[in-house]
Order: structure tokens, then sequence, then C-alpha cells
């Protein structure tokens, strides 16, 4: 897996340490094919809950099985490994920028011609 061995401070905001986390998830095959499998699990679950006409706060009562380990299991492993610890508020961040680029990362793959 990809490293980041030196950060100057942990503010996620700055020096681009979430760009970090996705590059070192990437660099971990395994890792990365699991958080683009997660991604499409929220779609496929979104999606099922606009045809069904409830709200997302529905989603565990209606979908109580998900793939496993869940994108907050994975997302903790990555900063723990990095960073030592996984604040709360770092997992969050984390998480949503996984999420945004295997989304990103899959919408280009759907637009290549096969």
């Amino acid at each position: 897996m990809g490293e980041i061995r030196y950060l100057a401070n942990r503010d996620l905001w700055k020096h681009d340490v979430l760009g970090r986390l996705v590059a070192a998830a990437r660099a971990n095959a395994g890792l990365w094919l699991m958080v683009k499998e997660r991604a499409m699990e929220m779609r496929a679950l979104k999606s099922e809950l606009g045809r069904s006409g409830v709200g997302a706060r529905d989603m565990d009562h209606l979908f109580p099985t998900s793939l496993t380990p869940t994108i907050t299991e994975l997302t903790e492993e990555l900063v723990s490994t990095i960073f030592g610890n996984c604040p709360p508020e770092v997992r969050s961040d984390a998480q949503t920028a996984l999420l945004l680029a295997a989304e990103t990362e899959l919408d280009g793959d759907t637009n290549e011609p096969t």
C-alpha cells in the first residue's frame, strides 16, 4: 500500500492529505476494489430506495445486510495504518473522499468504449 511517511500536520484540508489518502487506497488494488464495490452498493441501494419511494433513513431497515467490511471499517483501517489513529471527523472526511473518488472512477469506466 502507498504510505504517507511524513505529515507536518494532520489538518485534512491542508497539504492535499485527502488526495494522498485516496492515492494510498488506489495503490492497494484489493482495498481499492473493495472501496469501489462499496460505492456500487451505495448506488444500488439509493436506486432501490428511489424506486420504492422511501427515505434514506429506512435503508438499514429495508436492506439489513451489506458488504463486509463496511466502507467505514475500510476507511478506519486505511487512516489508522497511515496516521496511527482515526478520529471520527477524519474518518468521515476520508470516507467521503474515498467514495467520491471511487464513484468518479466508476463513472469514467462506464463512459469508456468496450
